[in-house]
């Protein structure tokens, strides 16, 4: 429960307070997928499982019909998980989110029909933006940032941004400036 802890207070750090966050339906669909996916990894024992499983279930039918919200209970997403809209989410069951990624809306994290195996994986701090699709077996690196409306179907460097169907990079993060070492000279007085 420790990422669903890690997910509030992203949305506490983005300004939902009180009704307002709790009330959001897209923290809700979170709360239904890390209860889903608390019961696929731990196991409880039958007493337990049996009937949260049920909940689990009719929530994420519920989640999936009337939010378009399909997070898969068996996909591995880390805490920090921020989805700024409702509607038209599907995150794939093999998919893979690092920690504190943000997602908008009408974003398809998916298996790719060209007869490739394998799902996408995200790494952290990955911005999604509205439309995006992302598939196949490919990876997305730390701090990637994918523009609204973009086809995603090979493999992000981390700190990139990228745009365009399909999608291509616009720009990379930049590299790291080494310090240069500090030139001393003597000064020397004529007499």
């Amino acid at each position: 429960m420790s990422a669903f802890a890690a997910d509030v207070a992203r949305y506490r750090a983005n300004g939902y307070r009180g009704k307002e966050l709790w009330l959001d339906p897209a923290l809700w669909a979170i709360a239904c997928y890390r209860l889903g996916n608390w019961l696929h990894i731990a196991k409880p024992s039958v007493l337990i499982r049996i009937p949260l499983k049920m909940v689990s279930y009719v929530a994420n039918k519920f989640c999936e019909v009337f939010m378009e919200m399909c997070i898969d209970p068996q996909a591995t997403i880390g805490p920090g998980l921020y989805i700024g809209h409702i509607g038209g989410v599907h995150i794939n069951p093999q998919a893979v989110l690092g920690s504190n990624c943000n997602l908008a809306h009408r974003v398809t994290i998916g298996a790719s029909a060209m007869g490739r195996e394998g799902s996408p994986v995200l790494g952290d701090d990955v911005y999604i933006g509205t439309g995006a699709t992302l598939v196949g077996k490919i990876k997305i690196g730390n701090g990637a940032k994918i523009a609204a409306n973009t086809l995603v179907i090979s493999n992000i460097p981390a700190g990139a941004t990228v745009m365009g169907v399909p999608g291509r990079i616009i720009m990379r993060a930049p590299k790291p400036v080494e310090p240069q070492p500090e030139v001393v000279t003597e000064r020397v007085d004529a007499k």
